[in-house]
């Protein structure tokens, strides 16, 4: 894996830099993660000194479902503030995720990019069922038991902060937290005292023809009474497009905007309870799918059609607190509803083509709503007893209602006469799909810990689960003459999910662990239709799982001006959910094959000088098949990389503070993300294989801020996620590029 860190950069200054850092980094630590930001912060003091010393005090999360320290974690795990974030300027999951240990971010159509921890991942984009990585928001899970209709890409602006669980979450989290859990924490209405910010700024994207990018975005924190207080946070951002469309003749046609806004109400009525709403409510539109054609050249895609896309998501949720005399009580209500509106355009490849006038534009639409709602209650003990517990039981449900139609213009007038007239609806919507889903989820959970000293600590814990997921499918119109309408189909599954962790603790700034944890993703069924071939696509497929071994250390050195983070792990993965093709080239779920992976993961905080701050953030890592899986077309092989699985990932952040007017502060950013397959079955398209440079010029005057910054200033074109080669050579591969070379403005106001 050394050796594959070395390897040629496509610059002498990139080759010179990724080995330098991998030396380092090496060195540093040999073991598994939690980031360097979550290490130590990464924003410029207020008053524009030096940072305080590296440490890990301070550093709160709620990994364990309880408010307690980083350094106590056992496990990997990064905390990426509110501060870290605004350093850097990120604005979406694409701007950090990618950075932290053992994460690989896919970047996808939008609203449906993902987030790949560990290798744990069949695909380099959407996976056939639930995804292997589950997202929450402020414990809320957002990740449905079937198809995602997307994660919404949550704006970072008024973030309290994000946290990254590496290896699977399966007892304090649940389903489709196979390689882990990301969750984000928002910030609550303090009735402190009023509060409030802004921020607004402008930015050129390479080959967007020069349609600026913007950002407007606002918070205030309305303290009503002692008691009481309101916090509200609007956003407006728009990326603009740098691809064009050959086929209908755009220019930069796929521009993407995000609308939406949080509400916080808080009420504590005692020092001991505190009752929590939030609403949030956000719209993510895409004028033209996100993904360019390699056939096309640089930065182009063609279609006959611009294949818009609509996601949108709205939650709700309600959260009580009290501290009772030996147990503090959490109970969670949530709903949220995501609706999905996405066109692709069929034109050259829709079995309707031979009946249409040449160069027709053929639209295949899908809607796709679900409603989830979420119940969740536990009591913890306090933290500072012989024995520590926690206990608690949820309950889901996820219905969802999905319509698909294939539609040309005077499409009806003309198929009407090849088929039965009666199958159709009427309208150009001749081929139509509707499906109603319902999933059902309960659990009960809990951990107990046994202090055995000041520095030994054993816990265990599980979670015994039981699902239900049932569906309906009608089928009508042109390719489904007579009209299809299969069986209901159910999956139940039941079981039990087991966890063990062992944590030593020499010293207050060293901290050893060792985990084995279990993890699992529920099944699917299969809603394709049938093959017109000699194949059965099989009705569904099964739960897959894993064991996941880690050992681990977190330490600070010379006087806390160094932290380390840094781990191994092994994973045993079986009956794994992959997503396959069938011979008329349509893709169905099922369960096939095994694999194997490990590697390290290492994250060091180093204060080079009161005023310069370095960072890395290195993964190795091994992913492969471990068995062939025969029933596969093409056959897959034993030894093969799982898809999006680079070997080797590191990232470096210098922060350079000075001591001047204007409390100027220059971050540079740099990470390597080296090659992997983009699938299973086409191991010869690849993704990543990149070194990307960021720089940053944060400057602030009493209140006001001002950043000028610059990203992917070397403009790499590489494909981060894609679909494999295309049977049409005017496609070649859809792929999800690297945003180009980006440079912008921004200014923000502070109360």
């Amino acid at each position: 894996m050394f050796q594959q860190c070395r390897r040629p950069a496509r610059t002498a200054h990139a080759r010179t830099l990724l080995f330098l850092s991998c030396c380092l980094a090496l060195g540093a630590g040999m073991a598994q993660p939690a980031s360097a930001q979550a290490v130590a912060g990464s924003a410029a003091p207020a008053d524009g000194k030096s940072r305080d010393a590296v440490t890990l005090d301070h550093v709160v999360v709620t990994a364990s479902k309880r408010v307690g320290q980083l350094k106590d974690v056992a496990g990997g795990i990064s905390a990426v503030s509110q501060e870290e974030l605004e350093a850097v300027g990120a604005q979406s999951n694409a701007d950090y995720l990618g950075r932290q240990p053992g994460v690989v971010f896919n970047v996808g159509t939008p609203g449906q990019s993902t987030a790949v921890i560990r290798g744990v991942g069949t695909t380099a984009g959407i996976d056939q069922g639930q995804g292997p990585t589950g997202w929450y928001i402020d414990d809320v899970p957002l990740s449905e038991p079937s198809y995602a209709v997307g994660i919404p890409d949550i704006d970072t602006f008024d973030l309290q902060r994000v946290e990254v669980l590496r290896g699977p979450q399966g007892t304090l989290f649940g389903a489709s937290s196979l390689g882990g859990a990301i969750n984000y924490i928002t910030n609550r209405a303090d009735p402190g005292g009023f509060d409030a910010a802004v921020e607004a700024g402008i930015n050129n994207t390479y080959n967007a023809h020069g349609e600026l990018g913007y950002t407007a975005k606002a918070m205030v924190n309305l303290p009503v009474s002692e008691t009481l207080a309101l916090r509200i946070v609007g956003l407006t951002r728009m990326d603009a497009g740098y691809l064009d469309n050959t086929g209908t003749g755009d220019k930069g046609s796929t521009d993407v905007s995000v609308n939406g806004g949080r509400a916080s109400l808080v009420w504590q009525p005692s020092d001991a309870t505190t009752l929590s709403l939030m609403g949030m409510y956000q719209v993510l539109k895409g004028d033209d799918q996100n993904y360019a054609h390699s056939a096309q050249g640089k930065y182009a895609r063609n279609s006959l059609l611009l294949a818009r896309t609509d996601y949108d998501i709205s939650l709700f949720t309600a959260r009580l607190e009290h501290a009772f005399d030996g147990a503090d009580l959490t109970a969670i209500v949530s709903r949220d509803k995501k609706t999905h509106e996405l066109h692709s355009d069929v034109s050259r490849t829709s079995a309707l083509r031979p009946f249409l006038p040449v160069d027709t534009p053929i639209d295949a639409t899908e809607y796709m709503d679900i409603d989830m709602r979420t119940a969740e209650v536990r009591l913890a003990s306090p933290a500072d007893g012989r024995w520590e517990w926690l206990v608690g039981g949820m309950y889901t449900t996820a219905d969802r209602d999905t319509r698909t139609f294939t539609s040309a213009e005077g499409a009806y007038g003309i198929l009407s006469k090849v088929r039965p007239e009666a199958e159709y609806d009427g309208t150009d919507n001749v081929v139509r799909g509707y499906s109603v889903a319902e999933g059902r989820e309960s659990a009960l959970f809990g951990e107990i810990g046994l202090n055995f000293s000041d520095a030994w600590n054993l816990t265990v814990g599980g979670r015994l689960f039981k699902s239900r997921y049932d569906i309906r499918i009608d089928r009508y119109g042109f390719i489904y003459v007579p009209s299809q309408h299969p069986d209901p189909y159910r999956i139940d599954e039941d079981g039990f999910v087991p966890k063990m962790s062992l944590r030593y603790r020499p010293s207050a700034d060293t901290t050893w662990y060792a985990v084995a944890s279990k993890g699992f993703r529920l099944g699917n069924p299969n809603t394709i239709y049938p093959c017109a071939c000699d194949f059965v696509t099989p009705d569904g497929w099964g739960s897959d799982k894993l064991w996941n071994y880690e050992l681990g250390l977190r330490s600070s050195f010379l006087d806390r001006r160094l932290a380390l983070d840094a781990g191994v792990f092994y994973i045993d993965w079986k009956d794994i959910q992959v997503r396959l093709v069938r011979p008329d080239n349509a893709t169905y779920g099922t369960n096939a094959g095994k694999a194997r992976i490990y590697g390290l993961e290492s994250s060091l905080s180093f204060d080079v000088t009161p005023n310069v701050n370095w960072r890395t953030n290195l993964t190795l890592l091994k992913a492969e098949l471990t068995e062939d899986v025969l029933t596969a077309s093409p056959v897959l092989r034993r030894g093969q990389q799982l898809p999006g699985a680079s070997d080797v990932q590191l990232s470096n952040t210098l922060t350079w503070y000075f001591d001047t007017a204007w409390q100027p502060s220059l971050v540079f950013q740099h990470r390597y993300l080296s090659e992997a397959p983009q699938t299973l079955s086409d191991p010869v398209a690849t993704v990543a294989g990149f070194n990307q440079f960021d720089l940053r010029l944060n400057l602030r005057r009493g209140n006001i801020g001002y950043s000028i910054w610059g990203t992917n200033l070397t403009n790499e074109h590489v494909p981060l996620s894609g679909y494999g080669t295309s049977t049409l050579a005017l496609y070649g591969r859809s792929e999800f590029l690297l945003r180009p070379r980006t440079l912008g403005v921004t200014v923000s106001w502070k109360y």
